[in-house]
């Protein structure tokens, strides 16, 4: 009876450890910006990339349907962006690069590409060509947004919501068919917007079947585009935040909900993390400027109302008239300079750490940061690293 007590402990114990073994590493994704080569002398071999998983590299563009190089200055020549991923996979081998198409800028013609079946896979097959041919292992869609939303001049169609599904798809086809040729997987991932009108313009549901993951935009609540201070990236709501236009779901605990409830399973939502903040400047006193009207943008790395981490960390926090006030609802931190009437929303490690702790406990697929330039120090960076490095075996 005790032998076979201790046979069965013991394959209790083997079982559990191969789940162990078996549970998926968490991802951290790092976006790498092409316009990194200019002013801010900042380009992927600047970047620590033995603390990521993935590095996304933003953005190509899309001309005549098909997906293009954006930059062909900085990207293919010169500095020659695209040259220096494959020599950061070389250096590390688990290492994998994908190419992110469209952002903000670039999302123009996302609509007519997703439109027919025929534009779809024109472009599919552009995605593939195009990973092939500079060494990417992936394709990112960062489509902003579908429906409405987007920049001024975008085209959008109400049929966008299904045509987002049947984009992402093809996409998918494609490049499975492409890794079976090739022999080996090719990865794609979207990002997505932190709200409510990305959920109702969207079929989260399907596009998470075909999938890898998500890339979860969970910043821009707030920002100096407001006429009113406020949090970039609350991970909880403030019921003292009662704005025009402000939505108790605009907040990432509300957010991660939405999504689970579409039907997106947790393992596939990467949680985004800004290595950034907004400042605005002639904001009112009360409150130490939270939730204030103020006079516009206020000072930034490069240009107005943005700043890099970098920067808040080496010259705000505490220093220069600013000092560092703390939400404990929102979990966030904040400066204010009452002299110069300027507010500055942020991401520091403090918040960072309940955010990491909120990723854990939602058993989300990982961290994604928008942008590796933005942390010279890589403080933020070692803090991600070190709460989601996997233990050696």
């Amino acid at each position: 009876m005790l032998r076979k007590t201790m046979l069965s402990l013991a394959m209790s114990l083997l079982l559990s450890g191969f789940a162990a073994q078996a549970e998926e590493p968490y991802k951290v994704v790092g976006y790498s910006i092409s316009w990194g080569a200019y002013g801010r002398n900042f380009t992927p071999s600047d970047i620590d990339a033995s603390k990521l998983t993935h590095i996304n590299f933003a953005f190509a563009n899309i001309e005549n349907g098909k997906l293009v190089v954006g930059d062909p200055n900085v990207d293919t020549s010169k500095a020659n962006n695209f040259r220096q991923l494959r020599s950061l996979k070389k250096k590390h081998p688990n290492l994998k690069t994908l190419i992110s198409v469209g952002g903000w800028t670039w999302s123009k013609y996302f609509s007519d590409v997703a439109l027919t079946e025929q534009s779809r896979a024109i472009f599919a097959d552009s995605a593939v060509a195009f990973i092939r041919e500079h060494g990417f292992d992936g394709v990112d869609i960062d489509w902003e947004f579908p429906v409405v939303g987007g920049n001024a001049g975008n085209v959008e169609r109400p049929e966008d919501k299904e045509n987002y599904t049947l984009l992402m798809t093809t996409l998918r086809e494609k490049l499975d068919a492409a890794g079976k040729k090739d022999n080996r997987t090719y990865l794609l991932t979207t990002a997505v917007g932190p709200g409510e009108r990305w959920i109702n313009n969207t079929e989260m549901g399907k596009v998470a079947k075909v999938v890898d993951w998500v890339n979860l935009m969970a910043y821009d609540y707030n920002g100096a585009w407001n006429k009113f201070s406020g949090h970039f990236a609350p991970l909880y709501n403030d019921p003292a935040y009662q704005r025009e236009g402000a939505s108790p779901k605009n907040n990432i605990d509300s957010v991660i909900q939405l999504f689970l409830k579409e039907g997106v399973p947790a393992n596939k939502i990467v949680l985004g993390v800004g290595f950034y903040g907004y400042s605005w400047k002639g904001c009112a006193p009360e409150k130490q400027g939270e939730y204030q009207d103020c006079a516009g943008k206020g000072r930034g790395s490069w240009e107005d109302g943005n700043l890099d981490y970098s920067e808040i960390e080496k010259k705000l926090v505490n220093q220069d008239g600013y000092t560092r006030y703390w939400n404990d609802v929102s979990k966030v931190p904040f400066l204010f300079n009452p002299k110069k009437g300027e507010f500055i929303t942020y991401e520091d490690s403090q918040s960072l750490a309940h955010k990491l702790d909120f990723l854990k406990s939602k058993k989300l697929g990982g961290a994604m940061i928008w942008e590796m330039s933005g942390d010279r120090k890589q403080t933020l960076l070692n803090q991600i690293d070190k709460s989601l490095a996997q233990p050696t075996p």
